[in-house]
């Protein structure tokens, strides 16, 4: 059985300069653009600490739903160190991606993941949910250090 680590959605966080609206519905977060011009922008989620024996991240999986946005790019960092970025992604779906990195191993100073997300228009909206699974609700590594999974459910 997998053990996941994870931070529900509503905790995401937007840059200080973007106008998006996330608001707590049903048991998730809603994300919606607020103004036509701006329908590009970074959500950022803190991630609690791995278990000490287990420190090595390897996927980095993202499970949402939408309506009319895509998740274009994603980066992981540890502590200041961006260990991992994947860009022109294009999704409108779930989707997990491998992190190959020497680098991805937690050393105690903080996990953050970041999802950049382009929205077709005001109207559109994306969906981060609570999920009670053996896979967590958000972001989650579990013990061996299997797979690292983030389920920004933008579901």
């Amino acid at each position: 059985m997998t053990t996941w680590l994870s931070t529900h959605g509503i905790g995401a966080i937007k840059d200080s300069d973007s106008t998006f609206s996330i608001v707590a519905e049903s048991g998730s977060a809603v994300v919606k653009p607020t103004q036509a011009n701006q329908l590009t922008g970074w959500l950022h989620f803190v991630i609690p600490s791995p278990p000490v024996t287990n420190p090595n991240l390897k996927t980095l999986a993202i499970d949402f739903s939408t309506q009319g946005a895509t998740v274009e790019s994603v980066s992981v960092y540890l502590a200041n160190n961006e260990i991992y970025t994947k860009n022109k992604l294009q999704r409108g779906q779930s989707f997990t991606l491998k992190i190959l990195s020497s680098e991805s191993t937690y050393d105690g100073k903080g996990i953050a993941v970041s999802v950049y997300l382009k929205f077709t228009g005001v109207t559109s909206t994306l969906n981060f949910h609570f999920q009670e699974s053996d896979k967590g609700e958000l972001l989650g590594l579990p013990p061996g250090g299997d797979r690292w999974h983030m389920l920004p459910s933008l579901a």
